[in-house]
């Protein structure tokens, strides 16, 4: 049966991050960003309550913890012994599709590009100019909206044509103040919405993992790559929250999630403090180790685990978070740009 604390990181990942000489509590030390670090068993790490279940779906977490004891633990453990056969890579696909969508980062950056075109359009709306030039162009015969405002108000068509002969004047003195009370109410909605957002964003999340713990599509992008495990020489390792770390071509060279467009050239996976599983798309092209520890750390968005506590790691807590959302501070304006004049443009089409 499902259990109420569900880690959204892998205890079989982390315990490659344990803190030596522990004994039988296996333990790792903890950076967050703008705290001091500390040491935690793995037990409680990486973990939420009842994060893998809503209601109508309480089963994910049993069917992913059935497969991560069957396949995706076993693997891994031959992953860190150096054994590369067919079979372990032809796993290998799946074990990085699965881990790169089940994590919290996942669900926290769905929910919070969600949160951030919900506020700016509701923002955007909020002023009554922007929202009387988007109304007006709804505000006309055979708008569904005006149709269905119509009808559930008990308008006859006799009072519709009576109102629309009205003189602009006459129709300005009622659209106005209606206007101007939608736009006042906006910031409540805002709010109740924005309030909504965690739990719609968790069932989507809960749902898509429902249709496959490791998605055909995403594990066919890694399928091509060739593998290989390393030492990592230069000292610890950590673990960041995004757990697996992807190289791609262009401007932001690393990031925490693949987009479909994006040209993938490595995928990095830490197995340990000590060594990583890096699939590249030209066995040729190599990786600089000592780059590791600082993306990690920048495409994590709350934390990092090592197994030692050190300086560098200490150094490393300014950058968590500086890399770790899907889309960029300046993507995200773009992308709030063109949605809003999608909006601008639709209004000044002429009507048919």
């Amino acid at each position: 049966m499902s259990g109420v604390r569900q880690h959204f990181i892998p205890k079989f990942l982390q315990k490659g991050f344990r803190i030596p000489g522990t004994g039988k509590i296996v333990q790792c030390w903890v950076y967050e960003k703008n705290k001091p670090a500390r040491s935690a068993n793995l037990q409680d790490v990486g973990l939420e309550r009842y994060f893998y279940a809503i209601n109508g779906e309480p089963n994910l977490d049993d069917k992913i913890t059935n497969a991560e004891q069957d396949v995706y633990a076993p693997l891994v453990d031959h992953l860190r012994a150096g054994i590369l056969n067919a079979g372990v890579i032809e796993s290998i696909p799946g074990l990085l599709a699965h881990l790169e969508i089940r994590s919290r980062h996942v669900r926290q950056n769905m929910q919070s590009m969600v949160d951030e075109c919900a506020t700016g359009i509701l923002e955007h709306l909020s002023d009554p100019q922007n929202l009387d030039a988007l109304s007006r162009a709804h505000f006309r015969p055979g708008s569904a909206i005006f149709d269905k405002a119509l009808a559930e108000q008990g308008i006859s068509q006799q009072q519709a044509q009576a109102l629309l002969a009205m003189s602009e004047p006459a129709l300005e003195l009622l659209f106005k103040p209606l206007v101007d009370t939608f736009a006042s109410l906006i910031p409540a909605h805002l709010s109740r919405i924005k309030s909504s957002i965690p739990n719609m964003i968790k069932g989507s999340h809960v749902c898509m993992l429902n249709e496959s713990i490791s998605p055909a599509a995403r594990a066919y992008r890694f399928s091509t790559l060739h593998y290989a495990v390393h030492k990592f020489e230069p000292g610890d390792l950590p673990l960041g929250d995004s757990v697996v770390l992807f190289h791609v071509s262009g401007e932001r060279s690393f990031k925490p999630f693949m987009d479909k467009d994006d040209e993938l050239v490595h995928v990095v996976l830490p197995l340990g403090s000590d060594r990583y599983l890096l699939g590249a798309k030209d066995a040729a092209r190599s990786l600089p180790p000592h780059t590791l520890p600082l993306e990690i750390a920048r495409c994590s968005m709350r934390y990092f685990i090592c197994a030692r506590q050190n300086d560098q790691a200490s150094d490393l807590q300014a950058q968590i978070g500086s890399n770790a959302s899907w889309l960029s501070a300046r993507e995200m304006s773009t992308l709030l740009g063109e949605v809003l004049s999608g909006f601008t443009a639709k209004q000044r089409t002429p009507s048919s």
